[in-house]
């Protein structure tokens, strides 16, 4: 697995954050990688970079780096071929890190000098999964906050850390980004591809990857992880957010048209051409998807959990439960107990 190549970049000015401004259409990203990085991540992150700039006609420069260059192995018996991130500092927009939880950034002063140079350029830092943390415990990520995956924040706790930790499943702010788990790297890939191509590039890209559960910059760990091509409708991404406050107090179809100012033909045409469906079959699918992540993490009667995802309780609930996953939500739980 080699992305090594000689970079053609030659405008060193920093990505422009306006939507309003026209893309660049020649960008140069570096994936920095530490021993036993992680494989799965790299690869998502790499492979829709690659292939957006293979079916876009878009170009971006994708340069793999390390501390000194070579042969560097990652998890899974797996490596790359690198080059040295000091041949690298006046060429990048992007500078994207992957390592272990124990990646010993706090004691390379090179990295630590890097890091400064390119943030002075205009370079934007984000690292992914554990070298997220890694960077925050050496002090090392500038943010408020740091995204951590749901199974380590009593591990983060304990970090001696100035940032706070979020349940954002990517955290796309003005200070570095940063990500969790590992479909994470898929979304902070498409938020790069948006900040160099676009959104409508970055949407034809979360398509292609099929990836439904694609997260916009408010979406969270537990529950709140949109499902829409985010980038596609402003029209489709107003309605999502007002479905999302509005799982339990259930919104008629007309209510949402009156909050949107939109007329129900538009509203229908934009579900779909964009998301495949109507808007009530999205919003009834949105509160069962709620109602099973209910079933699955809390001990809710099923009652309780058929009033807070907008059913009414009784035979509704289970028989559209039932034809949404193939089980009941009763059996569901059950199985928990297998």
């Amino acid at each position: 697995m080699q992305h090594l190549k000689q970079s053609s970049f030659s405008n060193n000015a920093p990505v422009c954050s306006s939507e309003h401004t026209r893309p660049l259409h020649d960008a140069s990203v570096g994936l920095y990688v530490t021993p036993r990085f992680p494989i799965e991540e790299y690869a998502l992150f790499a492979s829709a970079i690659l292939d957006t700039d293979k079916s876009s006609g878009n170009s971006v420069n994708l340069e793999v780096l390390s501390r000194n260059g070579g042969f560097v192995q990652g998890s899974c018996s797996a490596g790359v071929q690198t080059g040295a991130l000091s041949d690298y500092l006046n060429c990048l927009d992007f500078l994207v890190v992957f390592g272990e939880r124990n990646s010993d950034f706090g004691k390379d002063h090179r990295f630590r000098t890097a890091l400064h140079h390119l943030r002075r350029r205009g370079c934007k830092i984000a690292a992914i999964g554990d070298a997220a943390m890694a960077l925050s415990e050496a002090h090392l990520l500038e943010s408020k906050y740091c995204a951590v995956h749901w199974q380590n924040r009593e591990q983060f706790n304990g970090l001696m850390s100035t940032l706070d930790l979020s349940d954002k499943v990517c955290l796309i702010d003005d200070g570095d980004w940063s990500s969790c788990g590992k479909t994470g790297a898929l979304d902070l890939a498409i938020h790069v591809l948006a900040k160099l191509h676009g959104k409508r590039v970055a949407t034809r890209t979360a398509q292609a990857f099929i990836h439904s559960r694609l997260s916009d910059a408010d979406s969270t760990q537990d529950g709140e992880v949109l499902h829409a091509a985010l980038f596609a409708s402003e029209l489709v991404n107003a309605a999502i957010r007002l479905f999302q406050k509005n799982l339990e107090s259930k919104l008629t179809i007309s209510e949402v048209c009156r909050v949107l100012a939109s007329s129900p033909r538009r509203l229908e045409r934009n579900f779909e051409r964009y998301c495949g469906t109507t808007p009530r079959s999205y919003y009834r699918k949105m509160r069962l998807d709620h109602a099973r992540k209910l079933v699955l993490r809390t001990n809710m009667t099923l009652t309780e959990i058929a009033i807070a995802s907008g059913f009414s309780p009784g035979s509704s609930f289970s028989s559209a439960f039932l034809k949404a996953y193939g089980i009941t939500a009763s059996d569901l739980r059950k199985s928990l107990n297998d």
